[in-house]
């Protein structure tokens, strides 16, 4: 190789290199964050609490779905709460394992509904929408069936929502449960950078995130200020555009720091990619300045483009192996600042999820397309979901509101 053209190889190769040791320390700011978020004490109303509806969208059977749910059932909150069971399939066999569940707490007020799918393109919003509509109480909360809660879960965020007199409230999500290496990745990604992120954002920068997996609100406010789940019915990031619409209507959003566990044990490797690839995807046409930011905040992928681009010079390979190890420790440390500690042989897969998002996050640059249920959609502004097969999408008559799937509703 010439002279010069080695140098300039050099020169790209230490300038990603750079990139990548800015991004560490940014890493361990938002790790810093996390700390300061999880052991903050936020005010707390703790007397004549509210009743609750704790809205359950199932679809399949989730990685221990049965013990998730049972994590609803043994809430210890001092006023009634009930749990909305939906689905757009009377025959889910999720709603085996929930029935099943709700037999053992005949104390609990529970209601099983079914949900139209033609509701919106967004089937998790669909369903929802079921549910809500269902719900007896104003104050609501929101989770996925793969979500497992504290027993003090629900005291806990209704006192924080009211001691602040805010209109949404939302938590840490951490990652437990992986047995497979999918499920491994996906928790290091739940736990070691999702969870940091929303707390580097609130804590340095004042921004709050929205994420589905728990949403605290209000049902009258929704319906009326924000036009309801309708809204959003064809947008697949759904939580957190409703997020910024609150926030720009002036309404107080909360990141609490009692965290919601997302129970990831078996799910393959396949499905983390085509999971991130989506998310990617949403990112970009979300926010473009954050979608860059994921790529500058990757120190594993930002040293294996250093390597690249320099040629495989030995002193930017031995730089960026030392950059894959310290952010490999301090994955570690950050998972063990919110749940108990990985396996180590789920822990060195670290480095190979964020390996595996560089190509992810090109893609996105190039693509907004995905398939899903069999049809082909195109991201739009916001996450709103397209239809490219030329089908003209059927809504239901939205008068005709939500179905008991059956007798035994209580």
């Amino acid at each position: 190789m010439p002279l010069h053209a080695l140098s300039l190889a050099l020169t790209f190769g230490w300038s990603f290199l750079a990139l990548a040791a800015i991004a560490f320390v940014l890493y361990l700011v938002a790790i810093a964050a996390t700390r300061v978020h999880l052991r903050d004490e936020p005010p707390t109303v703790t007397e004549n609490l509210p009743p609750v509806s704790l809205l359950k969208p199932l679809k399949g059977l989730e990685d221990t779905l049965e013990e998730n749910l049972e994590s609803f059932f043994r809430q210890d909150y001092p006023a009634p709460f009930e749990i909305v069971f939906a689905t757009t399939d009377e025959g889910d066999p999720a709603l085996q394992v929930a029935r099943a569940v709700a037999a053992r707490h005949p104390q609990v007020a529970v209601k099983f509904v079914r949900s139209d799918d033609d509701f919106g393109l967004n089937p998790k919003v669909a369903n929802l929408a079921g549910a809500l509509e269902a719900a007896t109480h104003d104050l609501v909360h929101q989770s996925d069936a793969n979500v497992r809660i504290p027993a003090n879960y629900l005291r806990q965020i209704v006192g924080e929502l009211l001691a602040a007199e805010a209109s949404v409230l939302t938590s840490v999500v951490v990652g437990v449960g992986e047995r497979r290496p999918g499920a491994a990745m996906e928790n290091l990604q739940l736990s070691a950078f999702i969870a940091p992120a929303m707390c580097l954002a609130l804590r340095v920068v004042d921004v709050t995130c929205v994420c589905g997996k728990s949403m605290l609100l209000y049902k009258g406010e929704l319906n009326t200020e924000l036009g309801g789940l309708a809204s959003v019915r064809d947008v697949l990031c759904e939580d957190f555009v409703l997020g910024e619409r609150y926030k720009a209507l002036g309404k107080k959003v909360l990141l609490s720091p009692t965290p919601v566990y997302n129970v990831n044990a078996d799910c393959g490797v396949e499905r983390f990619v085509g999971r991130h690839g989506r998310w990617l995807k949403m990112r970009v046409t979300l926010h473009l300045p954050g979608f860059v930011a994921d790529l500058l905040s990757n120190p594993v992928a930002l040293s294996f483009l250093g390597v690249i681009a320099s040629g495989f010079e030995p002193s930017v390979m031995l730089a960026a192996v030392a950059v894959v190890v310290a952010k490999g420790l301090a994955d570690q440390v950050a998972l063990r600042l919110v749940r108990a500690p990985m396996k180590w042989r789920y822990a060195l897969l670290s480095p190979v999820k964020d390996l595996l998002l560089l190509p992810l996050w090109v893609n996105a640059v190039f693509g907004r397309t995905v398939v899903w249920r069999g049809r082909r959609l195109r991201f739009g502004k916001e996450t709103r979901l397209i239809p490219l097969d030329g089908e003209p999408l059927v809504r239901a008559d939205e008068t005709e509101g939500y179905a008991a799937l059956d007798p035994s509703s209580r």
